[in-house]
């Protein structure tokens, strides 16, 4: 490749480096790494003969680890056990209320398929933004009801080819090495339901109809997100006996609709051993390690709890929960109100396997969580009660109720691209962000869009001194260079087999003149708002409190219901949305957008009528200038293209400020005496510049100059000799 070939090729290579940045970056949270030495145990074909009319559904997740063997000579193997069934089918139980809004968030449907969860709906929140202000249309004026579909779904039972698998479903129990399926309906009787609670209750006999063990399950629904399940196994026989309970844990959630990217994930929450914390005052640990949900893909089956590293330095589990772009299902320690109670949950989940069903791109992953096996005495019971988080990743309500509080279950809410970009993505920035945000649509302008548009002003103001500086250096640096091209050229003329002497001498010809590249600032204002781009393009992607919210107070859903700007979280659709996403190359197209057009426009402006003077001095420069300008106004608008309206509206809102500045740096610049004059010889052994700058510059020529002496007297010592 010649070395013109290569000068092209640069600004190529840092405008992908930068594009990259803004997409798909590097060094995400590491993965957990596999237990080497876990068996990995068959999927169950069959269960414990139960009564001939109970069906048995294929096993949802895999086989548990096997019972724990325990030194007591009390244990006494039973008859051949089985399940109650029930001939009564009542129907399906719904706690909370799509109507009543303003009491219930969410309105759960309950299953007697493993005594379970069949659906979760939301009951002000919504899957669109037509959905949005259809409903809320619906509910000041009435009128039609829209679909309930509209109305955002959670999670549901899943169903494939025959298999079912209901939410947090019971699935199975073991006594005494004997396996009982949970998840037919016919083994659970319904045997309470009130306004917020439903119970179910499972009778296992010997047999000869001896009552040997009670499965039970109450379910409870509160005002907010949460759920609570209390459930549990009583031992009635005389003597000891051996338990084991699985059940199913949260499943993947579904994917956004206009999603840049698939940023499912499956996340723990665990506490530092006692010796690293033998009081128990850190917080729950989290965002070490998780897993995408392109992790849980690779294989079948996976263990996800624990890992050799989770044993190796004795964590404590203490919830567990699947997350997609905006909502949380969380299985959790049950706290009280006031955040007081036990916050680890290792005495009821000891090991959290998942299983994968289907092929790409529908997958769907089911999770499975096993309980250490458990001495049960005469008359007593093994509690398996728990807690569950049902909604949104919002900062509101996990940073200030109770119990999400004391398990730290804040650090869900991770503002963060994907696997390949969380050190560019600055979590720590991000959430500095969303304070601002929050803070300047709360309590100074009252909406998001004008909130964002105020960020872009605080950022320029407080750039405002470099990217003057940087712009005065750069109109004083292409004036200098302008001029001095003759005499470059002059001397590529008289040494032009020496490259390394032209550079020297044209080196000493700046400093003459008094310009020098330690000077130049160039690009810094912008490099300097790319974290901030980065980071704010993470938030806005991730923060649920800025989905579907319009800007501008809404004053284009006015007009016709328009869909421009009606939600900063996606991209703008000025020319309305599709139905379906359209796939192109990286992105999901849900719309004709705007913002990301006038962006590239904003740019060619930019560089067209507002870049200084050109540095170039020689023709491959000049190219490399050249596609560089054109990189940036196509790569930036293409990549950003699908992009959050919030983001696109930033960058554009910001070059639109930057242009605005230059004129008024240019007139500012106008005023001053920035032509080149000569300032004498270059410094060669006398004082130093008192400029900081302009020492670097200095020292710089003097290693430069003895370099060649050196070489050059190496040079002649050879020729001596």
């Amino acid at each position: 490749m010649t070395p013109q070939a290569r000068r092209r090729l640069i600004p190529v290579i840092v405008l992908f480096l930068v594009g990259s940045i803004l997409s798909v970056l590097i060094f995400g949270p590491k993965r957990p790494e596999k237990p080497k030495d876990q068996p990995v145990h068959e999927t169950p074909k069959e269960v414990v003969e139960q009564k001939p009319s109970a069906t048995v559904e294929k096993a949802a997740i895999d086989a548990p680890p096997e019972v724990a063997e325990v030194a007591n000579e009390n244990l006494k193997p039973f008859e051949v056990l089985h399940l109650v069934t029930y001939l009564e089918t009542p129907d399906d139980v719904v706690l909370g209320s799509l109507s009543d809004y303003e009491n219930w968030k969410m309105e759960v449907a309950f299953t007697r398929n493993g005594a379970s969860i069949s659906s979760i709906r939301f009951s002000d929140i919504y899957e669109t933004v037509d959905g949005k202000l259809a409903w809320n249309k619906y509910r000041q004026y009435g009128g039609k009801q829209p679909s309930i579909d509209e109305l955002y779904l959670l999670t549901s039972t899943f169903h494939s080819n025959g298999f079912t698998a209901p939410v947090l479903s019971a699935y199975q129990v073991v006594i005494n090495d004997q396996k009982l399926n949970l998840t037919t309906a016919n083994v659970w009787k319904q045997t309470n339901v009130t306004m917020d609670s439903v119970s179910y209750e499972a009778t296992i006999v010997d047999e000869n109809k001896n009552t040997i063990a009670v499965v039970y399950r109450t379910w409870t629904l509160s005002e907010g997100y949460g759920l609570h399940v209390q459930q549990g196994i009583k031992n009635l026989t005389g003597q000891q006996c051996s338990v084991q309970w699985m059940q199913y844990g949260p499943p993947s959630l579904t994917v956004d609709r206009s999603r840049y990217m698939d940023r499912r994930r499956f996340r723990f929450g665990w506490e530092l051993s006692d010796e690293f914390d033998p009081n128990h005052a850190a917080p729950i640990q989290s965002n070490d390690f998780l897993y995408e949900f392109a992790d849980t893909t690779k294989d079948v089956e996976t263990t996800l709890w624990p890992t050799e590293a989770t044993i190796e330095d004795a964590s404590k589990l203490s919830w567990f929960a699947s997350t997609n772009r905006y909502f949380s299902l969380a299985v959790m320690p049950n706290i009280d109100d006031k955040g007081i109670g036990n916050r680890i949950i290792t005495d009821k989940i000891s090991s959290i396997r998942c299983r994968v069903w289907g092929a790409s791109p529908t997958e769907y992953v089911t999770t499975g969580l096993y309980s250490p096996a458990k001495i049960i005495a005469s008359g007593e019971s093994f509690d398996l009660t728990m807690d569950v988080y049902a909604g949104p990743l919002q900062r509101s309500v996990l940073d200030n109720e109770q119990p999400y509080v004391a398990l730290n279950m804040r650090d869900m809410v991770l503002y963060q691209m994907s696997s390949m970009c969380a050190i560019c993505t600055f979590q720590w920035l991000a959430d500095f962000l969303a304070v601002v945000l929050t803070t300047l649509d709360q309590y100074v302008v009252f909406d998001w869009g004008l909130a964002i548009i105020l960020l872009v002003l605080i950022v320029r103001s407080i750039l405002h001194p470099i990217t003057k500086k940087s712009q005065i250096n750069m109109q004083r640096f292409g004036k200098v260079m302008q001029k001095l091209k003759p005499e470059i050229d002059k001397l590529k003329q008289k040494y032009p087999n020496d490259p390394k002497r032209v550079q020297s001498e044209q080196m000493a010809l700046m400093q003459k003149y008094g310009v020098n590249p330690y000077q130049m600032l160039g690009c810094l204002p912008m490099f300097l708002q790319m974290p901030i781009w980065i980071a704010l393009y993470a938030l806005l992607y991730f923060m649920f409190d800025i989905r579907q919210e319009p800007a501008f107070f809404g004053i284009f859903q006015l007009i016709g219901e328009w869909p421009f700007l009606a939600d900063l979280s996606s991209a703008d659709h000025f020319f309305g949305k599709f139905d379906e996403p359209k796939h192109f190359l990286l992105w999901n197209i849900t719309g004709i957008n705007l913002l990301p057009i006038l962006m590239g426009v904003i740019f060619f402006i930019q560089q067209k009528y507002m870049s200084p003077q050109s540095m170039a001095t020689t023709p491959e420069q000049a190219s490399q200038q050249k596609i560089m300008r054109v990189m940036m106004v196509v790569l930036f608008p293409l990549m950003l293209y699908s992009a959050p309206s919030g983001l696109t509206l930033y960058i554009l809102t910001s070059s639109t400020v930057g242009i605005l500045e230059s004129r008024r740096i240019r007139n500012h610049i106008d005023e001053l005496p920035i032509e080149p004059k000569p300032t004498g010889q270059p410094t060669r052994g006398g004082k130093k510049s008192k400029d900081k700058q302009g020492r670097a510059w200095s020292d710089a020529m003097d290693a430069r100059r003895k370099k060649v002496q050196n070489k050059a007297k190496k040079q002649n010592f050879k020729k001596r000799g």
